[in-house]
């Protein structure tokens, strides 16, 4: 655990001002009388920013989002929901995305957060084989050996239940080998260490644009809409008046992530101008393609896959059929002691403020936005 999350936060340099909220008002620093913008902090879960954050920070920011809902936003940075959640619940930032799972683990604990609108509405993790492979189904993996990012990561996590769920002991059937990712996973497996991989999304995506190909097994039915990162925020953030400046930091964030879906070149290209590190001060033609791949692999399971961006649903909904399966999830790989109630998690009450924005301007203007 970290000596302290506020003295290694990184504050990532953006086209706006930062500036860190106060602490006695959740992340929130009051707007001056002279009509200045509410100071907000946002605190994301990845210490490098990557596809989340150009969707949810560096397009609202670029696009001017976040000032046309009054609010100049600071991104603070951690590693990995658990610590996000801390630096909510100490009333050091309004909100984070947070796993969905970590959040029911937080409210049992007895800290007192909410999940308040999703991110990802797909869960991203898969097992992939080597193209050509003889396995093709769950049982064939019986007595092969998986390769899984470390012993404490979700990527465990995942292939322990997803074997469960077909009939398979993870102690006994298989052999899980911690092999890293990229180069590290990729080596395993070319080298025959390992017969698959269970990664997210975005990591099969950089593997195949060096030259791997893959088949996925057909994850079991628990993980169909199952929801895995949502915005959270502090239960008392719901009930007072920083309720409207997380509504309209929300309503932002979803116009970036709509922005992002809709045309998710131009989302990279701002994503490389606010954020110059993932790129490189000169970001080449190939390395923003590269981006944009992994951009579109976040983005299938982060918004709908089908039928015109105007048809789509509001941002933010969460089932309560995907929130028992997320409470399942959370029961089998022993996160939680017992299952949560939607409820205890769970408030969607912001959402129909949320999508109060006019999506059929966004989307052409996403549409007509040419890069640079």
């Amino acid at each position: 655990m970290r000596k302290s999350l506020v003295a290694i936060a990184v504050l990532v340099a953006t086209a706006l001002t930062a500036c860190s909220g106060g602490d006695e008002t959740g992340g929130v620093a009051a707007a001056p009388s002279s009509g200045g913008k509410t100071k907000v902090t946002y605190v994301t879960t990845a210490a490098v920013p990557g596809s989340t954050q150009i969707a949810l920070f560096a397009v609202p920011t670029a696009m001017k989002y976040f000032e046309e809902e009054g609010l100049d936003v600071t991104l603070q940075t951690t590693n990995g929901s658990t610590a996000a959640l801390q630096v909510i619940a100490a009333g050091d930032a309004l909100a984070t995305n947070a796993e969905v799972v970590s959040t029911m683990a937080a409210v049992q604990k007895g800290v007192d957060v909410r999940t308040v609108g999703s991110i990802n509405t797909s869960f991203p993790w898969k097992i992939g084989v080597p193209e050509g492979s003889k396995i093709s189904t769950a049982t064939d993996l019986k007595g092969k050996k998986i390769g899984i990012i470390s012993l404490a990561s979700g990527s465990n996590l995942f292939t322990r239940s997803f074997l469960q769920q077909n009939g398979l002991n993870p102690d006994t059937d298989v052999q899980l080998l911690p092999v890293g990712q990229g180069a590290q996973a990729k080596a395993a497996l070319d080298s025959h260490q390992v017969d698959a991989l269970a990664l997210y999304a975005e990591l099969f995506a950089q593997l195949e644009m060096s030259g791997s190909s893959f088949t996925y097994l057909q994850n079991p039915p628990l993980f169909d809409g199952m929801p895995s990162i949502a915005f959270t925020a502090r239960a008392d953030d719901l009930t007072d008046a920083r309720k409207d400046v997380l509504t309209r930091y929300m309503r932002a964030a979803y116009k970036g992530l709509m922005f992002a879906a809709v045309n998710p070149e131009a989302a990279v290209e701002m994503g490389t101008k606010v954020f110059p590190q993932i790129a490189g001060p000169n970001a080449s033609p190939q390395k923003k393609k590269e981006l944009v791949t992994l951009m579109k692999a976040w983005l299938s399971t982060s918004s709908p896959q089908s039928g015109d961006p105007s048809t789509w649903p509001d941002w933010g909904v969460l089932t309560e059929d995907g929130l028992n399966k997320a409470a399942e999830y959370a029961v089998s790989t022993g996160q939680v002691a017992k299952k949560p109630v939607p409820s205890e998690v769970w408030n969607g009450s912001l959402v129909t403020e949320v999508n109060k924005f006019d999506k059929e301007a966004l989307i052409k203007q996403a549409r007509d936005y040419t890069t640079s």
